[in-house]
């Protein structure tokens, strides 16, 4: 009879420590989902934000613009924020140009004959393609100036120019020969889909001119 009360209490007390076990706090995991799928983010970036990987269009040409029709006497072929006019830095240089220096083989005006174009408008570019000395020039279009003067450096600078029906006449004058001379540069002419039409250099003296005509068609 005692080992049948002892037995008894042994299982009350198994009984008794797997009920407090039961509630002890412990946290249940649940089991993931078989079928469970990730939605991709539908966040968008927009192209003008300072984060976005596609690079902005560039054009090859951000020029001043001039229409051969306009009334204004002058024009300036470069913002003036950008650009200095250097004059006057080499203008105590060519005064002390040494006397009897010849310029008489420069002594003419040079033509770069005639180019044909349906452009609306035209690129024309210029730089000073020897030494920096402060050559300088004038330009005009069909003998109305659009550029009173500029000094040429050796980066081109340039104007755009929108076109007349027929004979466009463009004129670089050169207003003086540097410190070295004679007055060097380079030009380029390109038409409205940046495709280059004309380019040559010109070597002139003082108060002679380099031409080219454009035609449009």
């Amino acid at each position: 009879m005692k080992k049948i009360f002892l037995i008894s209490l042994f299982l009350l007390s198994l009984s008794t420590y797997a009920q407090v076990d039961t509630h002890s706090g412990g946290i249940a995991i649940p089991k993931a989902k078989a079928n469970t799928t990730i939605t991709p983010s539908t966040t968008t970036v927009s192209p003008d934000s300072p984060f976005s990987a596609k690079p902005k269009e560039k054009s090859d040409f951000n020029l001043p613009k001039f229409s051969v029709g306009e009334k204004k006497s002058e024009f300036s072929m470069f913002q003036e924020e950008k650009y200095v006019n250097r004059s006057s830095e080499f203008a105590e240089r060519a005064a002390v140009k040494p006397e009897g220096e010849s310029n008489e083989a420069y002594r003419g005006n040079q033509s770069f004959g005639e180019v044909r174009t349906k452009s609306q408008y035209i690129q024309v570019m210029a730089r000073d393609f020897g030494a920096e000395d402060g050559d300088r020039i004038k330009v005009m279009v069909n003998d109305r100036v659009v550029i009173a003067e500029v000094t040429l450096i050796n980066s081109f600078k340039g104007i755009q120019i929108t076109l007349d029906p027929g004979f466009n006449k463009v004129d670089f004058e050169a207003l003086n020969q540097g410190t070295s001379g004679p007055n060097t540069a380079e030009f380029r002419v390109y038409d409205d889909k940046q495709g280059l039409i004309s380019n040559n250099q010109w070597n002139l003296a003082t108060g002679f001119k380099a031409t080219v005509m454009v035609i449009k068609e």
